[in-house]
């Protein structure tokens, strides 16, 4: 029986196996589908911002066997493209390998590592769940601490000013209001505008909401070097704070440039119209790992948003092509932000121009929405999470 190789439990890899066993469900034809992830859960990372973190993750097995997807807790470290065999670490450290016919890469992004040197101390971040959830301990731990409860938030792009925004909120959980209310939370970045990526239409509501939420905002602030509790600028400022969070952006897991294939700057690797890897033979690609054209002009960014159905055309489409069926080229054409901005609410645009559709508290229940419900697969039946599998 063919095998379908899949890399990654976080929502690329989770739709594409939720699209492959939809797959072949409606073939009638029997396909070995297996996912290999570095622990057995899908985690959140869009709501790692939020209060409680340790709490933003889904079983992996809940949503895989009810639909026959085997799933193996093992971290990669090498693919043999020639070969077809992918080789890892277990849960124990063991070396194991893998096998495959066809092989769906999924395996994400990190943060980018960021250009300055930090000699003492250390900063802290929301990438991943452990990662999280360190933050959070170290917010707790602050309660029994004396002097200052500043914390300086660095990159001021979606992440960070989700994190800015919800902070107060953060740290009054673990510290109380009054402490929460008199702590500075300052937000950095290098850029002269904020929000650049976003575009002007946005820039407003969020100034209000980073005023709303207390947050001083420091543009064209370089950060040349973290010492101890000491953010130094470029400009010999210094900034003192008992937290410093980094939000610096994403890049491509590094299996992506193992191939010795052209990426783009952000480390993804080039796939086709139909997701297959540009170069290799019966390796497709999904989510912040791949660089793919959602429509003529707009290349997917690395989002949840488009992680979702680039993971299920790669599942249907790697099923398709160990199955003998046509493929169906990946299509989004669809694109909306939604910027969670605290207690003020939040901002929800409408296409790549970002056109302001609703703001403040109206916003805010749409972010709940995606937050609570949208972006978590079903779990624990099987008709359901089959169904989920379906390209629209």
């Amino acid at each position: 029986m063919a095998e379908l190789l899949i890399i990654g439990g976080g929502y690329a890899g989770v739709w594409a196996a939720m699209g492959a066993a939809r797959r072949a469900h409606d073939s009638g034809q029997a396909l070995t589908i297996r996912l290999l992830s570095k622990d057995g859960y899908l985690t959140h990372r869009p709501r790692l911002y939020e209060r409680n973190p340790g709490a933003m993750q889904t079983p992996l097995a809940a949503v895989l066997s009810p639909i026959d997807v085997a799933l193996n807790i093992a971290e990669v470290t090498a693919i043999d493209g020639i070969g077809k065999s992918v080789r890892a670490q277990d849960e124990q450290g063991r070396a194991v390998e893998f096998n495959y016919d066809a092989l769906i890469l999924a395996a994400g992004s990190t943060s980018r590592p960021p250009p300055w040197r930090v000699s003492r101390g250390r900063t802290w971040s929301i990438d991943n769940h452990d990662e999280a959830v360190a933050l959070d301990r170290h917010l707790a731990a602050r309660k029994d601490s004396l002097g200052d409860d500043t914390v300086v938030i660095i990159g001021a792009g979606f992440t960070g000013l989700e994190l800015a925004t919800e902070m107060r909120i953060r740290l009054a959980e673990h510290l109380g209001d009054e402490r929460a209310e008199a702590a500075r939370v300052i937000l950095l970045d290098a850029a002269a505008t904020i929000s650049e990526e976003l575009g002007p239409s946005p820039r407003p509501h969020i100034e209000a909401a980073l005023q709303a939420a207390q947050v001083e905002l420091r543009l064209n602030a370089k950060v040349e070097h973290i010492d101890g509790d000491q953010v130094i600028l470029d400009d010999g400022g210094r900034i003192g704070a008992a937290t410093v969070i980094v939000t610096t952006g994403p890049q491509a897991n590094g299996l992506a440039g193992a191939f010795g294939l052209p990426t783009d700057p952000a480390g993804r690797l080039c796939v086709d119209e139909n997701l297959a890897v540009k170069g290799l033979e019966d390796i497709f690609a999904a989510g912040d790992i791949a660089h793919a054209m959602t429509d003529a002009n707009h290349v997917a960014l690395m989002s949840c948003q488009h992680a979702m159905p680039m993971g299920r055309f790669a599942g249907h489409n790697g099923a398709s092509a160990l199955l003998g069926l046509p493929l169906r080229p990946y299509a989004q054409e669809r694109y909306v932000t939604c910027l969670d901005l605290g207690p003020w609410g939040a901002v929800f645009t409408n296409g790549w121009e970002r056109e302001i559709v609703t703001v403040e508290q109206e916003a805010k229940a749409r972010k709940r929405f995606i937050n609570g419900e949208a972006i978590y697969p079903p779990t624990d039946d099987r008709a359901a999470i089959l169904e989920a599998g379906i390209i629209p």
